[in-house]
């Protein structure tokens, strides 16, 4: 049985089993365990290991859709701004109408998969909140998708001018932002229905989810280094580099130092010709390490500055 939030009541549907879910998916995702006992497991809160795969499916279905949407609509801003830029530019109109022509075709291309996605998610026909998402996606959806497609049409486009192509392009763009969420939205419905929280917790969303924050994060900032990137500095005894890559291998006179970087730390160390190696951890800013040999060249390694994807080490050396 499921129980499903209408208001402050709560409705017993009894769900058939063995519905069948189309779902084109660009997630690979692993068999969660389910629970075998009583009932047919659509609960609104997971039970045993996982909830009803019938829910995972829908809801990971929903979730790719979604996101699809979500990424054209992201891209038809970004374009935007980029016909806008260089519309009033005559020596880049020519560039900006190709741009637009490549932005009317894949557009149009993506509305239709995102519709055909959409359409491709069996809904729980007993659950009307579920059908009523969907659904309204679709029409939204499709209420704009032939006049994306009319002028996108790759014949018509040939025949037109950059600044038709543009203005074409600059169309489209306002239909994609025009599309609607439907009312309730995935997100009310998340927040008011225990089943919908349930199903934004499949494992679909989740890695859809923290693909979109990983996509969205910001790009490090280069941390400042007197020589760059370049460890080759380091090879007459001083220098002060920026470390990007995870692992690397720094000279400096006749010891090599291996040096591991993570977003929080970095490991230094050195091995020694007769057996042994000394390793040093720095995850503070100024925190130092020394290696060396006995009456031969001491090295030491302090670190200047880290952050995500960056680390700048200073590195000296005496005999």
């Amino acid at each position: 049985m499921v129980k499903r939030s209408v208001g402050r009541k709560r409705e017993i549907v009894m769900v058939a089993a063995g519905l069948a879910v189309a779902v084109v998916g660009v997630f690979a995702m692993a068999d969660t365990e389910t629970n075998d006992g009583e009932g047919d497991g659509l609960s609104g809160k997971p039970s045993g290991p996982y909830f009803n795969p019938q829910l995972r499916h829908w809801a990971d279905g929903m979730c790719e859709s979604r996101a699809s949407l979500r990424a054209l609509r992201a891209d038809s801003l970004k374009q935007a701004d980029r016909l806008r830029g260089k519309a009033g530019e005559p020596a880049s109109e020519q560039a900006s109408g190709s741009v637009a022509s490549s932005y009317l075709l894949s557009a149009s291309k993506a509305l239709d998969s995102i519709s055909r996605n959409f359409g491709a998610v069996d809904s729980l026909t007993r659950i009307p909140d579920t059908e009523r998402l969907r659904a309204a996606y679709v029409r939204e959806i499709d209420r704009v998708r032939p006049q994306v497609a009319e002028l996108s049409d790759a014949d018509g486009l040939a025949r037109l001018s950059a600044r038709e192509r543009i203005g074409r392009a600059e169309r489209v763009t306002s239909l994609v932002a025009a599309i609607k969420e439907p009312s309730p939205s995935w997100d009310d419905l998340v927040q008011t229905d225990e089943l919908f929280e349930s199903a934004a917790n499949s494992p679909g969303c989740v890695a859809i989810r923290q693909a979109e924050r990983e996509r969205s994060a910001p790009t490090p900032t280069p941390l400042p280094a007197a020589d760059g990137a370049s460890v080759a500095a380091c090879a007459d005894g001083a220098c002060e580099v920026r470390v990007t890559t995870p692992a690397t291998r720094i000279k400096v006179r006749d010891l090599t130092l291996e040096v591991d970087r993570n977003d929080t730390k970095v490991t230094v160390r050195h091995s020694y010709p007769s057996g042994g190696a000394v390793r040093v951890n720095l995850s503070d800013e100024g925190a130092r390490g020394t290696f060396g040999r006995g009456g031969g060249t001491t090295v030491t390694v302090e670190l200047k500055g880290i952050n995500k994807g960056n680390a700048v080490l200073g590195i000296s050396s005496s005999s």
